[in-house]
């Protein structure tokens, strides 16, 4: 865990849904034929500077339940859940790091996933 910068400055917007698909193009860090990862950033709030500001997370999504490389937005939502209880619960984060939100880069953007 380092202590990262805010992903960015910019308010985040929120992510464009289409239906139930994320009707955007996502920060795609890896596709497979099983699954799709998206990168993203927990920020969490620390009661002093010595915790982080971010962490970085992988959220692995099913191929399944995508079509093409847009997510349905459930299946981001319980992705971004899933690693947001991970960063969180698996001892990686101090107790005293709160998660605040969770950000995806869509063309460059920030952009708010609503999980937390």
């Amino acid at each position: 865990m380092s202590k990262n910068p805010p992903l960015i400055t910019l308010a985040p917007h929120e992510l464009p849904v289409a239906g139930d698909l994320v009707d955007a193009e996502l920060d795609v860090s890896l596709s497979t034929p099983s699954t799709v990862v998206v990168n993203a950033r927990l920020e969490v709030e620390a009661p002093d500077a010595s915790g982080p500001s971010s962490i970085e997370l992988a959220l692995v999504i099913p191929r399944s339940r995508c079509e093409g490389e847009r997510p349905r937005l459930a299946a981001l939502l319980d992705a971004a859940r899933a690693a947001v209880a991970r960063a969180t619960r698996a001892g990686t984060t101090p107790l005293t790091c709160l998660p605040r939100r969770v950000i995806t880069l869509v063309a460059g953007r920030p952009h708010l996933i609503p999980v937390v």
